[in-house]
């Protein structure tokens, strides 16, 4: 019976880890992250959003930029608020949201956006990161990162690419399927399509102000065509210069003197 009891049994799941801030200042949210980039604000994407979040609806901040800690999850970024550890990107904007009150759009928007920050953290992402990471930049990037000597990062490239490499393909195929790259990058269109349709010739996708699905849209974007030369920056250089120019009135914005630090 023990083996059939276990097999039918869920998976626990870990406990929060402690806080590390005990000094905290009530209703300051600490955002443990990578370090900022000399001409992104950071390479994961979700850092970023979460960020941008904090900046565009004035929630006070600190980044805590570290190249080991990690949430439950074993992910950043995470962030302790008022003592309590909260972890993945998408429960952090669901809790900043309820605690600070952000306002919502309308229900039929609302749920609009949520679908498209669900496509563009779900689907978009995973065929980003598969262009992201085929050039060596990716990794030298990554282990910079991680603070590795800088007289080893080029013997331990190679098996970077191995490993998180390969790690990052099988995650790729596992949630939107494996494709040749001609497939690939007509998926890639269609995505970006949606977004441009949507975004017509208004500033920001629902409007004239900066709501959570900018910042998810912009931070999946700007974490792959700032940082380093792509498939992806000829693809929206060549094929949708006006969500180029909806990434600059978000850039301008959220970051008008400090996103290149």
């Amino acid at each position: 019976m023990w083996p059939i009891k276990k097999f039918f049994t869920l998976p626990s799941i870990k406990p929060k880890p402690g806080i590390h801030k005990f000094d905290y200042k009530p209703d300051t949210v600490y955002l443990y992250q990578f370090r900022r980039l000399k001409n992104c604000p950071n390479m994961s994407p979700f850092c970023m959003k979460i960020e941008i979040i904090c900046r565009v609806y004035g929630i006070n901040y600190e980044v805590i930029e570290n190249a080991k800690l990690r949430s439950r999850n074993g992910t950043l970024p995470f962030i302790e608020l008022n003592g309590e550890h909260i972890s993945d990107s998408d429960l952090i904007e669901i809790r900043l949201r309820q605690h600070f009150k952000i306002p919502s759009l309308p229900s039929e928007q609302e749920a609009h956006a949520t679908a498209l920050t669900r496509m563009a953290d779900n689907h978009l992402f995973h065929i980003l990161m598969r262009y992201h990471c085929a050039d060596n930049i990716f990794y030298k990037t990554f282990l910079e990162l991680l603070d590795f000597n800088p007289y080893i990062i080029p013997l331990a490239i190679p098996f970077m690419k191995q490993i998180i490499g390969g790690q990052i393909y099988k995650n790729s195929t596992s949630a939107i399927g494996d494709f040749e790259p001609e497939e690939l990058d007509e998926l890639l269109h269609r995505d970006l399509k949606v977004f441009e349709t949507v975004l017509e010739d208004k500033k920001f996708l629902f409007g004239d102000q900066i709501t959570p699905v900018d910042d998810a849209f912009f931070s999946q974007l700007a974490a792959v065509y700032y940082p380093f030369h792509t498939h992806i920056t000829e693809v929206l250089e060549k094929d949708f210069p006006k969500i180029l120019e909806f990434c600059e009135r978000v850039k301008s914005q959220v970051y008008p003197n400090d996103f290149c630090v």
